[in-house]
C-alpha cells in the first residue's frame, strides 16, 4: 500500500515540476517578447503646427523633463512642460525665422536653460534666455551671425565647451559651403565668431560632439550626403565622415573615417562594444543601413566586422540609448512611420528589437530621448509632421 502511495506521490511531484519549468518558460518567453516600448495614454498629443526638431529639458527648474518644438512654416516655436503624467502646451512664441534644429544650454551663467536655433535659409542664430519658469525671450544680442557668405543652407547646430574655458560655445554645420563656423561663448550670452571656418564633407547634415580620443575635449564629427547641385561629382566623396580632433585652444586636426556606405546622414557617439572606448554610429540618407565604426580610443576608427546593419528602411535622426536596461547602448531612428531600434549585443553588433518599428504618426523626421513619467525608464518623444503631432513611447 505504502509503495503505491510513494509512486503516487512521485509522480505528482514530478508533475508539478514540470508544470512549474512550463510556467516559468512561457513568463521568460512571455517577458522577453514584452514591446520595450509602448505609446503614452493620450499619446499622440496634437500641436497648432506641423512640428519639425523636438528637444527635452527641465526649463522651469521642476525635475521634470519639458519639451520644446519647431514648427518652421509657422515660424513659432511651442514650449510643452511636463507635469510627471503629462505635457501642458503654452502659447506659441513667433519667431522672426523659421526654426529648424534647436539645442538647450545655460549660456549666460543663470542656472536656467537658454535655447538657440538655427533656420534653414540663414547664417544668423536665434538665441533666447530662459527665465527659469518655463519662459523664452529673445537675447538682446541675436541673431548670432556664424558666417558672412552667399549660400546660407544651415543643417546642423551644437552647444559645447570647444576651447576649454568651461563657457558654451556654438557650432553650425553649412550645408551648402561644406563647412562649420564656430563661435566661442563669454558666459555671459555674448559670441564671438571664430576667424575661419572648419571645411568637411559635401553636403554635411547635422554634427555630433563628443570625446572620441579621451582628452577631455570635445570633439566633431560631421556626415557628407551630397546632397547638393554637385551630387553627381560629389557621391565618390561620400563614403567617409569628417572627423575634427579638437586641440582645446579653438584649433582642430582633420581626418576622414572611411566607410563601405556612402552618404552619412545623421551620426551619434557612444560605446558600443563594451571597451569604455567611444564608437560612432550613423544613418545614411535615404538607405536603410546602419554604420558602425568601432574606435581605438584615440581617434582611430574601423568599420565593424558586420556592418552595415539594416534598420528595414530609411532612417533619419538617431540616438544611442539603452532602452532595453540591458546595460548595452541601441540605435534608436526616427523613421517615417515611427521609431525604429536596432538592439546592440554590446560587441558592436545591431538587430531589430521585437516590435519594431514602433507606429507612432505619420512624418516622423526627429526625435529625443528622456525620461519622461520618472520611472527611470527611457522614453521617446517624435515630431509627426505630416499629422502636426508629437507621440511619446514609453519605456517598459
Amino acid at each position: 500500500m505504502n509503495k503505491y502511495k510513494y509512486h503516487f506521490m512521485a509522480t505528482a511531484l514530478l508533475i508539478a515540476v514540470g508544470l512549474l519549468s512550463c510556467t516559468t518558460g512561457q513568463t521568460n518567453f512571455a517577458k522577453l517578447q514584452r514591446p520595450i516600448l509602448a505609446p503614452a495614454p493620450g499619446s499622440p498629443i496634437p500641436v497648432a503646427c506641423g512640428p519639425g526638431n523636438v528637444v527635452a529639458g527641465d526649463l522651469n527648474n521642476d525635475g521634470r523633463p519639458d519639451l520644446v518644438v519647431a514648427c518652421a512654416e509657422d515660424r513659432a516655436l511651442t514650449v510643452l512642460l511636463g507635469t510627471g503624467k503629462d505635457f501642458r502646451a503654452s502659447t506659441p512664441i513667433p519667431l522672426p525665422d523659421g526654426p529648424g534644429n534647436i539645442v538647450l544650454g545655460d549660456v549666460n551663467g543663470d542656472s536656467n536653460l537658454d535655447l538657440a536655433m538655427d533656420s534653414h535659409d540663414s547664417y544668423g542664430l536665434v538665441l533666447m534666455l530662459g527665465d527659469g519658469k518655463g519662459g523664452l525671450a529673445l537675447a538682446p544680442n541675436s541673431p548670432i551671425i556664424m558666417k558672412e557668405g552667399h549660400h546660407p543652407h544651415t543643417h546642423g547646430l551644437a552647444f559645447g565647451d570647444l576651447n576649454g574655458d568651461r563657457k558654451l560655445d556654438l557650432v553650425t554645420v553649412n550645408n551648402a559651403d561644406n563647412d562649420l563656423s564656430i563661435a566661442y561663448g563669454d558666459g555671459r550670452g555674448g559670441f564671438t565668431r571664430a576667424p575661419a571656418t572648419f571645411a568637411v564633407g559635401p553636403s554635411p547634415y547635422p554634427l555630433v560632439l563628443g570625446d572620441v580620443n579621451n582628452d577631455g575635449r570635445p570633439d566633431i564629427i560631421a556626415t557628407a550626403t551630397a546632397t547638393g547641385p554637385m551630387r553627381r561629382q560629389q557621391l565618390s566623396s561620400s563614403f567617409a565622415l569628417t572627423l575634427l580632433l579638437n586641440d582645446g585652444r579653438g584649433g582642430f586636426r582633420r581626418s576622414e573615417l572611411p566607410l563601405r556606405t556612402g552618404e552619412p546622414w545623421f551620426a551619434a557617439i557612444g560605446d558600443v562594444n563594451g571597451d569604455g572606448k567611444p564608437d560612432v554610429i550613423a544613418t545614411h540618407h535615404e538607405q536603410s543601413e546602419l554604420s558602425v565604426l568601432l574606435g581605438d580610443g584615440a581617434g582611430r576608427f574601423a568599420e565593424a566586422a558586420g556592418s552595415p546593419f539594416s534598420f528595414g528602411r530609411s532612417a533619419f535622426a538617431l540616438v544611442l540609448a539603452d532602452v532595453n536596461q540591458d546595460g548595452r547602448l541601441d540605435a534608436l531612428a526616427a523613421a517615417g512611420e515611427g521609431v525604429r531600434v536596432m538592439l546592440g549585443d554590446g560587441r558592436g553588433n545591431f538587430k531589430p528589437a521585437p516590435g519594431s518599428p514602433f507606429v507612432t504618426d505619420s512624418g516622423v523626421w526627429r526625435l529625443a530621448v528622456a525620461d519622461l513619467n520618472g520611472d527611470r525608464k527611457l522614453d521617446v518623444v517624435t515630431t509627426n509632421l505630416d499629422s502636426k503631432s508629437i507621440s511619446i513611447l514609453l519605456g517598459q
